[in-house]
């Protein structure tokens, strides 16, 4: 048997730490008030808890859903009818929900460190910021390339945005800087963490790229001016990969409980 207590220690405290959420977001059980001696059977991982994901985890009887992100990212001032419809379904149906949000994006083997590895770049070092509590958290991973056997000409960013467009089976990629760049140190932050203040530090300590999952026109007009690559890759195709992997961690964790993933769809689609 395996109980919730098992299973949220290890999440709060290695897989997704609970000391690594950033500032007064959403962290750990979001939804009922399951107890700790409860018996675990039946667990869906999602990115988010979209109305299809809790409809999914009525119709296979899940018990606990284990979301990267919340049901909402700002404070409700005004329900809509999408909120409503969640809340009423979740109320009628005895399922908790355990929410990991930007502490899933540090974690060791989490959603940065997953699209190193995806992507066969070198982990140097992780790349820091403080919450407003002063805990340092390592959101981001800085790397360096590694080469494909028989490669000898320098690595470019055309070179990295190939690769990135091959091994995430991305048909586009948004970036900031010339192809011709010559790309030697890069700053991986997975999710959507991106500000004009960590442009500067990236560049402070010696990146000559930048990789996120989500940039604006401001923010790529200032990495244009300060000199720094930029590549926005897909949100959806990054927190999948460190999903995936979380799930098979946890079933090797507890073979006894039955762990399912559901594997919403990228809402952006792209036109050929």
């Amino acid at each position: 048997m395996t109980f919730f207590q098992e299973l949220r220690e290890l999440l709060t405290y290695k897989l997704s730490p609970k000391a690594f959420r950033l500032d007064s977001e959403i962290y750990g059980l979001y939804f009922d008030k399951i107890k700790d001696n409860t018996i675990i059977k039946k667990v869906m991982l999602t990115i988010d808890l979209s109305l299809e994901a809790i409809f999914f985890a009525l119709k296979h009887k899940i018990s606990l859903i284990i979301s990267h992100h919340s049901l909402v990212n700002k404070p409700i001032k005004k329900f809509t009818q999408t909120i409503i419809d969640k809340l009423s379904l979740l109320s009628k149906y005895p399922i908790s929900i355990f929410v990991l949000n930007s502490s899933f994006i540090s974690a060791e083997g989490g959603v940065s460190e997953t699209l190193v590895n995806a992507l066969y770049l070198k982990l140097e070092n992780t790349f820091e910021i403080k919450n407003n509590r002063g805990i340092k958290i390592p959101i981001g991973r800085i790397c360096s390339p590694i080469y494909y056997p028989n490669e000898k000409n320098p690595f470019k960013l055309e070179d990295l945005i190939t690769r990135i467009k091959k091994n995430l089976n991305l048909k586009s990629v948004l970036y900031v800087g010339n192809l011709g760049n010559p790309i030697k140190k890069i700053c991986i932050i997975g999710g959507d963490i991106i500000s004009s203040n960590l442009f500067k530090k990236v560049v402070n300590i010696g990146c000559d790229c930048y990789v996120s999952g989500n940039i604006n026109y401001f923010e790529a007009t200032l990495a244009r001016d300060i000199g720094i690559n930029l590549i926005e890759i897909s949100h959806y195709k990054n927190e999948i990969l460190a999903i995936k992997k979380l799930c098979n961690i946890l079933s090797l964790e507890f073979p006894q409980v039955e762990f399912v993933l559901f594997e919403s769809k990228d809402p952006f689609k792209t036109y050929i």
